[in-house]
């Protein structure tokens, strides 16, 4: 499904165009207050392939400056104009005000390729796709759902394989998994429907006090990978919040009981858990470690520990991303140069994410900025200097620890890893974390 970049300050404009560009265009639509707010969202969603904005927002020229960024980045979104824009008039499709909603929606349907009878016609339905942990933690669907068969070259029929009415489990859905399937197929026009009734069960399921310790953490470890896919595919909407508010609480709890580390890890290799959650388990477990061994400890250290924790690498897309600790790792890995701009960018782009988030305060952005040693979020210090916040100096040595724990082609002893992190963190406030480590596992 296409997305499309909304800027309308009217809220019932807003309203009316939201509704009909996904009714009848089929794209969904992303909200944005003025040019600087898109322009956030489109260096980490360069796909978005629609733009609509006011000429100006305020006294700020919205639609010259999208147009100049989209130049600049070389991206390929189109842009229409609603309002008088002779600068722009030439290039751009600039819609005179006011704009009736048939007009904007043919001329979105026309740029995003969708062809309309008229504009009283649905655009014909077709089906979304779905990764099967999104059925983990469910036992029933608000709508059918289907499986996807090939049948010959781009010709594929959609087969019912759940009723909405069906009762089912986890083990049913992990059969369909052994067999090779990755993604169910919803009808488009019961996407949204279908992950808020989700969203709605995992953040039920999260807030019960009776969850065995494993359910809990397999239960977070899901609730985890959908935020993640949430966010990199739409941006931080209020499900994302929700979900990732009780996840981040949940982790907090699950934490403080978390088995011994050798335990936790047979745990989460044996249940499959993505290496995304294990590393932010592990690392919001290590960091409460740390914390445990300080005089100024309080327990809002954790909750802000754990929360980057749980976004530090919210916009990574692979595995072999998340796993770099240092500038010398990147250089020599095999990543595409995109990939590369990414990583190095991964912090300051997570903390543009957080903005949305209510419960982000700065003590929370500060220390996500500075994950990995630099003050502006971008790139690698190999040896952090003692200018950053303390609780990112807990992260960061946290960060490194989890990291080579988890490669299997670096020592996985504690006592193996923690000369490493001596050797390259020897700032004095450093060594002081480590041998609090060191005392936790002597």
């Amino acid at each position: 499904m296409s997305q499309t970049i909304l800027i309308e300050t009217n809220e019932d404009l807003k309203k009316i165009f939201s509704l009909n560009l996904h009714t009848f265009v089929g794209t969904d639509v992303i909200h944005r207050k003025n040019a600087e707010d898109a322009m956030e969202l489109l260096r980490i969603l360069p796909q978005v392939a629609l733009i609509i904005t006011k000429c100006k927002v305020g006294n700020e020229e919205t639609a010259v400056k999208l147009h100049q960024f989209l130049r600049n980045e070389g991206l390929k979104s189109e842009l229409i104009v609603i309002g008088e824009c002779p600068s722009l008039a030439d290039e751009i499709l600039c819609l005179q005000e006011p704009v009736s909603w048939e007009i904007l929606i043919k001329q979105a349907a026309s740029y995003l390729g969708v062809t309309l009878q008229d504009s009283t016609n649905k655009v014909k339905p077709d089906y979304f796709p779905v990764p099967v942990y999104y059925f983990y933690d469910i036992q029933k669907t608000p709508c059918d759902v289907y499986i996807r068969i090939k049948k010959g070259p781009n010709d594929y029929q959609y087969v019912k394989r759940i009723h909405s009415k069906d009762v089912f489990d986890k083990n049913d859905i992990l059969k369909y998994e052994s067999q090779g399937l990755k993604e169910f197929f919803i009808p488009k026009d019961y996407i949204q429907y279908f992950t808020t009734f989700v969203t709605n069960n995992l953040v039920e399921k999260l807030e019960r006090e009776d969850l065995t310790l494993e359910d809990r953490i397999l239960t977070t470890a899901n609730a985890h990978e959908i935020v993640r896919e949430k966010i990199q595919q739409m941006g931080l909407d209020q499900a994302a919040v929700d979900l990732s508010d009780a996840s981040i609480n949940s982790m907090v709890q699950s934490v403080k009981n978390s088995p011994e580390v050798t335990n936790l890890l047979k745990f989460v290799f044996s249940n499959k858990v993505s290496y995304a959650y294990q590393h932010s388990h592990l690392l919001a477990l290590m960091c409460h470690y740390v914390l445990s061994k300080q005089s100024w400890y309080k327990q809002e250290h954790l909750e802000i520990l754990s929360f980057v924790s749980f976004f530090s690498d919210v916009t990574l897309k692979s595995q072999m991303q998340m796993q770099i600790s240092s500038l010398k790792e990147l250089t020599e890995s095999n990543l595409t140069d995109e990939e590369i701009r990414q990583v190095m960018n991964h912090a300051s782009e997570a903390v543009m994410i957080l903005d949305q988030h209510p419960e982000a305060n700065e003590y929370i952005k500060t220390v996500l900025l500075q994950s990995h040693g630099k003050l502006d979020g971008i790139g690698f210090e190999e040896n952090p200097g003692e200018d950053l916040h303390p609780l990112s100096k807990v992260f960061i040595i946290a960060d490194c620890f989890v990291k080579t724990l988890l490669n299997p082609a670096l020592p996985s002893s504690k006592k193996e890893i923690l000369p490493i992190l001596r050797t390259r963190f020897t700032n004095p406030s450093y060594q002081k974390i480590i041998k609090a480590l060191e005392q936790k596992f002597q």
